[in-house]
């Protein structure tokens, strides 16, 4: 067979001992009356004893013969009817046997999505079942499907050399709850369906530019397990380039519940101790790609890593925006300022806004302005942003989109007017001005 032929999908179900596994091959598939008459039933997986006869050139003894060993096999059943007036001896195909006959049908079949449908079913089926007599969890069965389909998707996914935008940061699974109210300690409330979806500030943002038709490639990294598989086919379906997202095998992807409440507070917990949350090396980028980018995004990445990404993207002219998120400004200013003065803009969360006032309580952007002159962009509340440009008062601006995170609109579009040669303050306030349209 040619290893590079289209294949299509066909199941069979073999015997469980060996003999009664070559008795079965010998006598049902490699039988030279097979394709004639498994090939003869009709839709309903049903055909008249008289037609076969009839109609096939084969002796009536080797067809008689072959459906007595389909019967057998337990692949077809045999009953009589009334046809014309005259009672007649009648076969139909199994559920097994209907697996069995298609594999003798010519071309595609024009329900195709029934019978790969079908097909699933019965294989997981069977499936499950040794993995039951096997003691293996079931849990096991699922990780393997979403890492297959995740791999058929990757096959043909998209591969950017030259994206619009390069995006580096955290993959993330989100469980979203919504809640009359969060609950405080031993109490409970009503809540609807949990929903789960991809999420995350940097996976948000990059699902935004491909969703604006922009090319998009997510450098970030996730876990081998079912999540980390179903956001990257999530991925791929929206025509990201994930060549560059890692699946580490020692590590879970991370997780975090949203809890929502009817006046729009949230609780984020993290719930995966042992997360592949981002790039650790600097091996891992891809420096081409970098090289030959509009625009940079870095996210949650580790300081030495993101200093090494600006510090080249500067070298190239390469506008590169900087979110910072909490966890790294526990670190302290220190540790961040070979990023700092190398980027274009600095971008904070009012989560982050919240924890710089809590830690510093006063002169703020002054501590920050002693290790970059950069444009810094604060979502200062639910409903305004602040921009601080050197030598320039603070501006201040509403938005519309109330969010104590950066919206996907104003990042988004902060991106796209930087690659337009606006300045990063004049990029700011169009994003802004674009949210609240």
């Amino acid at each position: 067979m040619n290893p590079n032929a289209h294949l299509l999908p066909y199941l069979v179900f073999l015997p469980k001992e060996l003999e009664e596994k070559h008795k079965f091959i010998k006598t049902i598939l490699a039988s030279k009356v097979a394709s004639a008459v498994l090939s003869s039933f009709d839709k309903g997986g049903r055909v008249l004893q008289r037609d076969l006869v009839e109609n096939l050139p084969h002796s009536n003894k080797s067809i008689l013969s072959y459906l007595t060993a389909l019967n057998k096999s337990g692949l077809v059943t045999t009953g009589t009817t009334i046809n014309q007036g005259k009672r007649v001896v009648f076969h139909e195909l199994t559920k097994t046997g209907w697996s069995l006959a298609r594999v003798f049908f010519e071309g595609v079949p024009s329900d195709v999505h029934e019978l790969t449908s079908y097909l699933l079913e019965d294989y997981l089926t069977h499936i499950v079942s040794l993995f039951k007599e096997q003691d293996i969890t079931s849990s096991t069965l699922f990780d393997i499907f979403t890492k297959a389909r995740a791999n058929a998707l990757l096959s043909d996914s998209t591969t950017f050399e030259k994206p619009d935008f390069l995006i580096i940061g955290a993959s993330a699974y989100y469980t979203h709850v919504e809640c009359t109210k969060i609950p405080s300690p031993n109490d409970s409330t009503s809540c609807e369906k949990p929903v789960r979806f991809p999420g995350g500030p940097t996976i948000a943002l990059a699902n935004s530019l491909a969703d604006s038709g922009y090319s998009v490639s997510l450098v970030s990294a996730v876990g081998n397990d079912q999540d980390g598989w179903n956001l990257l086919s999530d991925l791929i379906q929206r025509n990201i380039d994930i060549t560059n997202v890692s699946v580490e095998d020692d590590k879970n992807t991370n997780e975090t519940i949203l809890i929502e409440d009817q006046k729009g507070s949230r609780s984020l917990i993290g719930i995966s101790p042992n997360s592949a949350l981002s790039i650790t090396s600097p091996s891992q980028v891809p420096w081409s790609k970098l090289e030959n980018t509009k625009a940079v995004y870095i996210g949650e990445v580790f300081t030495e890593v993101a200093a090494a990404i600006s510090a080249y993207a500067r070298s190239k002219n390469i506008p590169v925006v900087y979110r910072c998120s909490v966890p790294y400004l526990e670190r302290g200013l220190d540790q961040l300022g070979s990023i700092l003065n190398q980027i274009d803009a600095l971008i904070l969360s009012h989560r982050a806004w919240r924890y710089l006032k809590k830690s510093l309580r006063k002169g703020i952007i002054q501590t920050i302005r002693n290790y970059t002159a950069t444009t810094i962009i604060i979502r200062d509340s639910a409903a305004s942003y602040t921009i601080h440009e050197t030598g320039s008062l603070p501006l201040s601006k509403p938005a519309s989109i109330k969010n104590s995170e950066m919206s996907d609109v104003f990042s988004n579009n902060l991106l796209v007017w930087l690659t337009k040669g606006f300045s990063p303050r004049e990029a700011a306030i169009k994003a802004i001005e674009i949210e609240n349209e």
